[in-house]
């Protein structure tokens, strides 16, 4: 009989490196920003798989790989993730016949990442709602990140399988912003989720979403405090977005006053961020500062510089959404029930006002 540890030791050979004279080592690199596979082949770099550790060797396998990049070092094959390795996770290295697990370590740090807001901020949202924002103070971690946010009736019952859970998660390139999708197919009529399922939300009643405080921050750490919002559901929204009820309150010239916007009803927050915008006389995009309140349905802008007296601009691409997706002169969902308004062609409406 071989003994325990012997049988460890040639168990772990094979498993590395089968027929090599030495096993590959893969490590962590030093500024934990990388995973190392030294003593593998050069022309295997192409090949590197790291995915996430979790489950079963089988669940373990069938998980996207993270994306990267893999080129040599000093003779060394180095993987570099495009985002920060977690603190705490375990990686499953694969390269050519060489698989090994690599554990990145935490480091006891206290919270202090919280929830910075939510959008849309309203306390009552149509029963349509298409997507939520959550915001962080600091970048979080990625990957199994639905686990921690549940959605609750007034009674406290769990809604089931409410959101759109993608593998590939909706981040911002800085990790402070997560897009939270409701399950199109519980939202637009006649789909076999909604029929099974029914809506997501439904007019009149009350929700609860809760975010747990067990969600880590890029570096392992939770969160400081758990999140809660409270809302009532409408009526659904299927009308499409009307620049021309929109309420321009144009500043005065000489100075740097904010130009105000109102709208008929709260838009997406994150694209009023970059889908409306101001050209001045001169037919040149203004450089400024944009803040976007009042529940989504209040939009400034703040320019770099003094305006001028003139005639500008308000532009708008008309792929911009409202809460429920519908966009500029095109609803999210069509319903055979009523007249469908004519599309606007072209990518951009705008909105004429004058600076005196």
């Amino acid at each position: 009989m071989i003994p325990y540890r012997s049988a460890l030791i040639l168990l772990g050979a094979i498993a590395l490196a089968a027929g090599a004279a030495e096993p590959a080592k893969i490590r962590l690199s030093t500024d934990g920003k990388a995973i190392e596979l030294p003593g593998v082949d050069a022309a295997v770099a192409p090949r590197v798989s790291v995915v996430v550790a979790v489950g079963s060797d089988k669940e373990t396998a069938a998980r996207p790989p993270i994306p990267g990049s893999t080129r040599v070092v000093d003779g060394v094959v180095r993987f570099e993730p495009r985002f920060p390795l977690t603190p705490g996770v375990t990686y499953r290295v694969t390269a050519g016949d060489v698989s090994s697990d690599v554990i990145v370590p935490k480091v006891k740090r206290e919270p202090t990442t919280t929830i910075a807001a939510v959008y849309p901020t309203g306390d009552r949202l149509p029963e349509n709602t298409l997507r939520l924002y959550i915001h962080f103070s600091a970048p979080m971690t990625r990957g199994d990140v639905y686990q921690h946010i549940k959605l609750h009736t007034a009674d406290g019952k769990q809604v089931v399988q409410p959101f759109l859970e993608l593998d590939e998660e909706l981040w911002s390139a800085d990790g402070k912003r997560f897009t939270l999708l409701f399950d199109p197919g519980r939202i637009k009529r006649g789909l076999k989720p909604r029929e099974d399922l029914g809506p997501a939300l439904e007019e009149g009643k009350s929700y609860t979403l809760t975010i747990d405080r067990a969600w880590e921050d890029e570096n392992g750490v939770p969160l400081k405090v758990g999140f809660q919002k409270s809302f009532s559901v409408g009526p659904p929204d299927d009308e499409p977005i009307d620049p021309e009820k929109w309420r321009i309150t144009p500043p005065a010239a000489g100075g740097v006053a904010s130009l105000a916007v109102a709208f008929e009803k709260p838009l997406d927050h994150a694209l009023l961020h970059r889908m409306v915008w101001v050209v001045g006389p001169g037919g040149k995009k203004l450089a400024g500062e944009i803040v976007v309140a009042g529940d989504q349905k209040a939009w400034s802008f703040r320019p770099r510089a003094a305006w001028v007296a003139g005639e500008y601009q308000l532009m708008t691409d008309t792929r911009l959404e409202d809460r429920c997706g519908n966009r500029v002169g095109e609803p999210f969902e069509i319903d055979v029930f009523k007249p469908v308004q004519k599309k606007i062609e072209g990518k951009t409406v705008s909105k004429a006002f004058e600076v005196k």
